[in-house]
């Protein structure tokens, strides 16, 4: 058995640094935008309110017709100024977008109003999380708590997940993990309520199971049904802690079988992931583990169906 301790909080932060580097995009105008359009010194070529139509063209004096969705806003600048050389000459157009109505972001789980939210003007992760009402509180024994599972909280961009470590960050205010939202980013807040472990890779069943107290790592690979022909079962990866920066512990399931190593009890929130042969390295895995989890979460595979061993 080999436990691969989790990153300190510096390595976590540089991480989240090159991620966010390399997953920032630059905006591209769609369908519902709204621009203001101006050419320097030339007061009737400046319109405001300039819609990005459901066709996904703008209509701007002169030229006609443009087509905006999908390109940059300097993009569409640039094709309007060549297309005002025919009418003006040297023409100086400026393009500001006024509403970013075809951006958008999804935050989901244990906040008070989970959903789709436009993403007009720059919004924060705390922000987000503000927009949506805050965090889900329930009643217990007279008390308000929180319904939130933090540890296992995620931002998913591109595919990519995003080492934020949600505690710190909207537990004790450390706002360096307060990342820029961007267009698609998906955001879930799982439960704090709800016991279960995931079981996913090279199975037959990828599923959610009911946590139970006496849940060792050979019987409840069990409830998967099975093996696929790809399963490398030398390298059974345990995944305990936040996906972004978990403490992972590798097992051999056969030496585990046959009395040769010991077998991990699980905890609560654990992730068993069998990876198929080949798939050496853990950020290859977190590439195959985050859709399967994302899907499992969002009802994509089980719908709101939590399998238990009944």
């Amino acid at each position: 058995m080999q436990i691969e301790q989790r990153k300190s909080i510096d390595e976590q932060l540089a991480e989240l640094q090159r991620l966010v580097a390399e997953t920032t995009l630059v905006p591209r105008l769609g369908k519902g935008d709204v621009l203001s359009i101006s050419v320097y010194d030339e007061s009737d070529l400046t319109l405001s309110g300039v819609p990005v139509r459901p066709d996904g063209m703008i209509s701007f004096p002169l030229v006609g017709d443009v087509q905006a969705e999908g390109r940059s806003v300097e993009e569409l600048t640039v094709d309007i100024t060549q297309r005002l050389r025919e009418y003006v000459l040297t023409p100086r157009v400026t393009v500001i977008v006024t509403a970013f109505n075809s951006l958008s972001y999804v935050i989901y789980g244990e906040v008070v109003k989970p959903g789709v939210y436009p993403l007009v003007t720059d919004v924060s992760l705390t922000a987000s999380v503000a927009k949506a009402g805050g965090l889900s509180k329930g009643q217990y024994r007279a008390s308000s708590i929180e319904l939130a599972d933090l540890t296992h909280a995620m931002i998913i961009r591109q595919g990519k997940l995003l080492p934020v470590d949600f505690v710190r960050l909207l537990r004790e205010g450390d706002l360096r993990f307060d990342v820029a939202l961007q267009s698609g980013d998906t955001i879930n807040i799982p439960s704090g309520l709800s016991k279960e472990v995931y079981i996913i890779g090279e199975v037959n069943t990828p599923a959610l199971f009911a946590f139970r107290d006496d849940m060792p790592m050979s019987k409840t690979l069990a409830l998967a049904e099975g093996f696929t022909q790809d399963a490398d079962l030398s390298r059974v990866h345990i995944v305990r802690g936040s996906l972004s920066n978990p403490t992972l512990i590798v097992t051999d399931f056969n030496k585990v079988i046959a009395g040769l190593e010991q077998d991990v009890q699980l905890q609560p929130g654990d992730l068993v992931y069998v990876p198929p042969t080949g798939l050496t390295t853990w950020s290859r895995m977190l590439d195959k583990i985050v859709p399967t989890v994302t899907a499992i979460q969002t009802g994509i595979i089980l719908g709101t169906t939590v399998s238990g061993n009944r």
